[in-house]
């Protein structure tokens, strides 16, 4: 019988010590999910199991790669956390809190998701944002809530999180002559916001136009970085759009984070002479750019009448053009109206890429011949709007 005794405790002590248990005398704290080095992705639950000893609990902490998710203080011991798409590892803590002001901790560290070759190449991605019929934003959906559908065909959603990868933003900003005087001044405040308000993972690169493109910082983390050219920007010279809007796609290429660009521009694609274009690029190569870097274009069109502004051929208005380019690629269009409306769209720009969930699935078409594939992402519940890209260019491997 003691033998038998001595072998099971031996073995809790074990089974402890791999759960990630603070082996201590007195009070102490195991994770029992998850396992130490487990993969996890999307809503994740940790259960702790504490054992006060002779004490009795006030509270029991939870904290994610060092921040505070939940406090209990009472049964159950668990609480749930966001682990995104699986593409990081997370550092998971208990500390369990005494009356008497003793404590105990516990720690575990998940594995980020390692898929193969294959998986990689096919899977689509899509960042969608909810609106409910008054345009408010619809958040605590699950995977279970949503459906996706390639060419009209149904796939199986593979990855589901709530807090999608890092933002890459290229902020590009019409600095043409028209934009003179307080219209520039308060787009220059309202990008200054945007950029505050950034998460510090985020990358931010800054592109100016006029008559020419100018890439006045690459991405960054180093918000100093972006903030001195973008205080030095002067009006000048013609609207040079879609070659900007071009050049900014192109520089978020192959980028592993949500590529978008924030656009914004007061007047049609013209130089300055008003006798020829303004880009060497034509709107067709420009949306083409954006989708087939998968870019999400949030495009804000600053100024009155740009409904009845006609492009340089006459065709069509600067504000279908933009519509197209916001909702083709998953982003959105906005008009203020007045340079004191600026800072609100660039608000709006911000809360949507904060509401956005993150959804991807492997296409049953294995086939990369570079054709454009439609996709359609909608809910399970018909009055709810989903905006997200209208589809994909099915590249091959590195083309």
């Amino acid at each position: 019988m003691r033998r038998s005794s001595r072998i099971a405790t031996l073995l809790g002590v074990f089974a402890l010590a791999t759960a990630g248990v603070a082996l201590a005398e007195g009070p102490s704290v195991a994770i029992v999910a998850p396992r130490n080095l487990q993969t996890v992705a999307g809503t994740t639950t940790i259960e702790a199991v504490p054992d006060p000893g002779d004490g009795r609990i006030d509270r029991v902490e939870f904290l994610v790669d060092g921040a505070t998710v939940a406090t209990r203080t009472a049964p159950p011991w668990t609480a749930a956390f966001d682990a995104g798409d699986g593409s990081k590892a997370h550092v998971l803590e208990v500390v369990m809190v005494l009356r008497d002001g003793r404590s105990a901790r516990a720690s575990v560290r998940t594995s980020r998701l390692r898929i193969n070759e294959r998986e990689d190449v096919d899977l689509v991605t899509m960042y969608a944002v909810v609106r409910d019929a008054d345009g408010r934003y619809v958040s605590g959906l699950t995977k279970d809530d949503f459906r996706v559908f390639e060419d009209d065909r149904p796939e199986r959603i593979e990855r589901f999180t709530t807090q999608p990868k890092p933002l890459a933003i290229a902020l590009v900003l019409d600095t043409s002559l028209t934009m003179e005087g307080s219209k520039l001044d308060a787009a220059r405040e309202a990008a200054l916001a945007l950029l505050r308000g950034l998460e510090p993972e985020d990358r931010c690169a800054l592109l100016t136009f006029s008559d020419d493109v100018r890439v006045a910082e690459g991405l960054t983390e180093d918000r100093d970085a972006i903030e001195v050219p973008l205080r030095e920007v002067r009006a000048e010279g013609g609207t040079a759009l879609y070659d900007a809007i071009w050049r900014g796609a192109d520089l978020l290429r192959g980028e592993d984070s949500r590529r978008v660009m924030v656009l914004l521009s007061d007047g049609r694609d013209e130089a300055a002479s008003g006798l020829e274009p303004g880009s060497l690029h034509t709107q067709e190569e420009a949306l083409d750019q954006a989708l087939r870097t998968e870019t999400m274009v949030f495009a804000i069109g600053f100024g009155r009448r740009l409904d009845e502004q006609l492009d340089f051929y006459r065709r069509e208005t600067l504000a279908e053009i933009l519509t197209r380019l916001g909702e083709r690629t998953g982003g959105r269009v906005l008009f203020p109206k007045r340079p004191s409306a600026l800072r609100k769209a660039f608000d709006e720009v911000a809360q949507d890429l904060r509401n956005q969930y993150q959804i991807a699935y492997v296409s049953d078409d294995p086939v990369h011949d570079g054709r454009w594939r439609e996709i359609r992402l909608e809910t399970t519940r018909p009055e709810l709007r989903v905006i997200t890209r209208r589809g994909y260019f099915a590249e091959p491997p590195g083309g």
